[in-house]
């Protein structure tokens, strides 16, 4: 089995890929900061994603394949987490805004809404909404666009 099969077998499919979608938005400035690396492993370890496989995650990061949630919550929740990762260092990076923008289209959202969503995702981050009323807050603009 190849490290890849290794890494994307059973059920942490998903997880694995949403921390590779995060670590491409961390590494989009260029470098993966101390804010952002501990905002990765704790999310991480939420999806009962090691340290280890972060670091083989970080490692082999474009080799890896997307893996796109099932659900409407799962997408909420991931379009939230990479609105952390964007804001971890406390700064809208444009590099990192258009990645997050390219995840969106990636999971499922509409082109047409993806720039205003994006920015009330930056919001949603930016007013520290804790992961309910965030997905309230994301449901709520998806229903009115």
């Amino acid at each position: 089995m190849s490290f890849i099969d290794a890494l994307y077998s059973g059920d942490h499919a998903k997880a694995k890929s949403h921390i590779r979608n995060l670590v491409r938005i961390a590494c989009a400035d260029g470098t993966i900061d101390d804010a952002e690396y501990k905002l990765l492993l704790r999310i991480a370890r939420k999806y009962e994603v090691s340290e280890e496989q972060v670091q083989d995650i970080i490692e082999n990061v474009d080799s890896l394949p997307f893996t796109p949630p099932s659900s409407k919550q799962e997408r909420y929740v991931q379009l939230w987490n990479l609105g952390r990762m964007v804001m971890a260092d406390g700064v809208k990076d444009p590099d990192e805004l258009s990645k997050i923008s390219r995840f969106a289209v990636g999971l499922g959202f509409k082109a047409e809404i993806v720039p205003g969503l994006v920015d009330e995702v930056i919001s949603i981050v930016e007013a520290k909404s804790y992961e309910d009323d965030a997905i309230e807050a994301i449901e709520k603009y998806m229903k009115n666009h």
